[in-house]
């Protein structure tokens, strides 16, 4: 690809970068790629008090990849996401739940951002955020998500974890498919570093903010608590699924068309160059899911 080509890069800013999921084309790749949730995920929150009629909140809850694996378990379910496209998804999914596994299930699927979130004070039991913390890790959030949380209210942060070569059941030939997109000619940074990677990075650090500022620390117990060790999370995909998954990357998504074609060809090349996933065969791919926690203190004036 051209130095020159007019590729997303490093210093577009976080709303540039979301811009990417704005869109019905990475709404469909997102939802036909992306790894979904185990259903423990579930029960280790009704380990920590939640009941079937608890209120919860999915968070920037995308396609409802998430949100779906709740409304097995939980009843009261609202999902806020700002993209049209990927609220019009989860609605569906959620519907589907209702009419097929959970019939008790009430949900909303609301327009809304971290830092503005459409919800009375003191109003929820839980939020969940899974996969999309670090682009809203900063105290404005904290702030509102406090503020929504009853007394004593959960905050949970989900995440992926993916492992390759030894010590992994990941051949390390997956890094170079799972991970192609991270490749610096697809995003104009410097070295294998995706612009959304800079931000996972640092997700923690807002945590840090609150316990070194006596003033915030109202807002949120700053001491997350680990599950340990991470829920297992095998996933079947083939090759299609897999540039799907891929496309869904907001930098991937606001690529210009003959750049993404460049980025799709050389990503079938690499899949085809692997017997296991070649000639879009099924084949597994091992995730962890890490699952954190917090809550809002008890007397939080």
């Amino acid at each position: 690809m051209s130095q020159t080509s007019s590729i997303p890069n490093l210093n577009l800013n976080i709303k540039e970068l979301a811009y990417g999921f704005h869109t019905k084309e990475c709404s469909d790749n997102y939802s036909k790629g992306r790894p979904s949730y185990p259903r423990e995920c579930n029960h280790f929150l009704q380990e920590l008090g939640l009941s079937k009629e608890s209120l919860i909140v999915d968070l920037a809850a995308g396609t409802g990849k998430f949100t779906e694996i709740l409304a097995l378990d939980f009843n009261n379910i609202i999902a806020i996401e700002p993209s049209n496209t990927f609220r019009d998804e989860c609605e569906s999914l959620l519907k589907s739940i209702q009419s097929t596994s959970n019939p008790s299930l009430n949900f909303k699927v609301l327009d809304g951002l971290s830092t503005s979130i459409p919800l009375p004070d003191n109003s929820v039991d839980c939020i969940t955020v899974c996969w999309a913390w670090h682009w809203f890790s900063n105290i404005e959030s904290v702030k509102e998500i406090s503020r929504v949380l009853k007394p004593n209210g959960i905050l949970s942060i989900i995440w992926h974890k993916l492992k390759f070569g030894p010590g992994s059941k990941n051949p390390i030939e997956f890094e170079k498919i799972l991970r192609l997109h991270s490749d610096t000619k697809y995003h104009g940074g410097e070295g294998n570093i995706s612009p959304t990677r800079s931000l996972r990075d640092k997700w923690r650090d807002v945590f840090t903010e609150i316990k070194n500022d006596p003033n915030l620390l109202h807002l949120l117990n700053p001491d997350l608590t680990e599950l340990n060790p991470p829920l297992p999370n095998p996933q079947i995909t083939n090759g299609e699924k897999t540039i799907a998954s891929s496309l869904s990357q907001s930098y991937i998504s606001i690529l210009q068309p003959n750049e993404k074609q460049q980025f799709i060809n050389q990503l079938k090349q690499n899949l085809d160059n692997f017997e296991l996933t070649s000639n879009n065969k099924d084949f597994i791919v091992y995730y962890e899911t890490e699952i954190f926690y917090t809550r809002k203190p008890l007397n939080n004036n």
